[in-house]
């Protein structure tokens, strides 16, 4: 039965940026007349770094160059080795795992404000906060949110206690208008490391209406019943002006009768 590796890291740091090298070192206690090491990414079946090795040769060093993003994740190593009759290659079982990071993963950011308000707007006066997520977190790790406005840039930092934080504005103002961007920032081994920054989230500020919807629609109800009083109105003045007006024969029938009685007194 062969011996499992072990894999230890070489390098001084388990976050990297894209383009830099990570070192690897991989051994077993005793030579087992050793081939070749692999080193092996979890999930990939194929060996993203292969070491030939002396038969006797116990530690080889493993490194992976010009990291880029898809090479975060966990790592481990194997070796090959001659045994059995007749001589054949052997796998040996997979040692333990490292992660690597390859650049920290871009936050997501949401806002949250009155309902009344317009998508993508906030009504001036009322507040409104905005919230900054990561889905990788590390210790003393902190959050930037980035306004970037017509005359200038506005910058606001708080400490990632947990894998997301709430930056909050009570009083929403013309200053506030613009394009919001989340970043997250930390310090690991001496260095300083910075996400991308997330998409732009634009926010407008609208100024408060003077009248609610729910006023607005009593107005608008109140104005219909208004004009529909007023319509009836009109119209049973119309019907009773048509039934005191005298017809066209009731005229020329009294204009006759009238006349008769002027001649007949005539007569006489």
């Amino acid at each position: 039965t062969l011996l499992i590796p072990t894999l230890t890291l070489l390098s001084p740091h388990t976050v990297l940026s894209p383009g830099e090298a990570v070192r690897f070192g991989c051994s077993v206690l005793l030579g087992h007349y050793i081939s070749e090491f692999h080193l092996y990414k979890h999930g990939v079946t194929t060996p993203l770094v292969m070491q030939r090795a002396d038969q006797m040769q116990t530690t080889v060093e493993l490194t992976l160059s010009d990291v880029e993003t898809f090479h975060q994740g966990s790592y481990s190593c194997r070796y090959r080795s001659k045994g059995g009759f007749p001589s054949q290659l052997l796998s040996s079982p997979p040692s333990n795992a490292i992660n690597i990071t390859v650049e920290l993963l871009t936050p997501h950011h949401w806002y949250n404000t009155s309902a009344e308000a317009p998508a993508g707007s906030v009504i001036k006066g009322h507040s409104f906060n905005i919230t900054c997520s990561t889905p990788q977190q590390y210790p003393g790790g902190s959050f930037q949110l980035r306004l970037i406005r017509s005359n200038g840039t506005i910058r606001q930092s708080l400490p990632a206690l947990a894998s997301s934080v709430t930056f909050t504005f009570p009083s929403a103002q013309s200053s506030n208008e613009g394009y919001y961007y989340c970043l997250y920032r930390v310090q690991l081994g001496g260095r300083t490391f910075v996400s991308r920054e997330s998409q732009p989230l634009p926010i407008a500020i609208r100024p408060d209406p003077v009248l609610s919807p729910m006023v607005v629609s009593w107005l608008v109800s109140g104005l219909t019943f208004v004009v529909a009083v007023v319509v009836i109105v009109i119209m049973a003045n119309m019907l009773c002006n048509k039934e005191k007006r005298p017809s066209e024969l009731e005229r020329e029938t009294r204009t006759v009768d009238n006349t008769y009685v002027a001649l007949s007194i005539n007569k006489l």
